[in-house]
């Protein structure tokens, strides 16, 4: 299967995007990566998204700057996806699978508590493909620190 992987770290400063063939358990090979950098608006947003979020008890909360950030998130995203099959002549049909991190806003493993924004559902309805997403929950969720991804 063909898989991309989407990243954006931290540092906010672009939306790293990584193409690979996979028998689901192993990399098979190494297809074309590719960095779009935020715009410095949507840096700034997201650099208020991190403030807004410190005071979060509940993952699935919500401000309006989260959920605005989220959309923008969200949406950068498809802009680089779609920058990516221009650039290396792909179409949707061709990608099996799009894992989408997100950005972290929020991480306390002591608590039990992570928080990513993105919405995983508005990004696979848009490129049409089918998306996983929420990694740390769901390792958190299983006994993990919330990091479930090794360099």
């Amino acid at each position: 299967m063909r898989a991309l992987g989407l990243m954006s770290g931290t540092s906010l400063d672009a939306i790293d995007v990584a193409l690979i063939d996979t028998d689901g358990e192993g990399v098979q090979g190494f297809g074309p990566f590719a960095s779009y950098p935020y715009a410095e608006a949507d840096r700034a947003l997201l650099r208020a998204a991190l403030m807004d979020a410190r005071g979060l008890q509940d993952r699935a909360a919500r401000t309006p700057l989260l959920a605005q950030a989220e959309g923008r998130l969200t949406q950068c995203h498809v802009e680089a996806v779609q920058a990516f099959f221009r650039a290396h002549g792909l179409s949707p049909r061709e990608i099996d699978i799009i894992g989408f991190h997100g950005q972290t806003v929020l991480h306390r493993p002591e608590r039990a508590l992570t928080v990513q924004i993105g919405d995983g559902r508005a990004l696979a309805r848009a490129l049409k493909v089918p998306v996983v997403s929420d990694f740390r929950a769901a390792d958190m969720a299983n006994g993990g620190q919330g990091a479930p991804f090794v360099p």
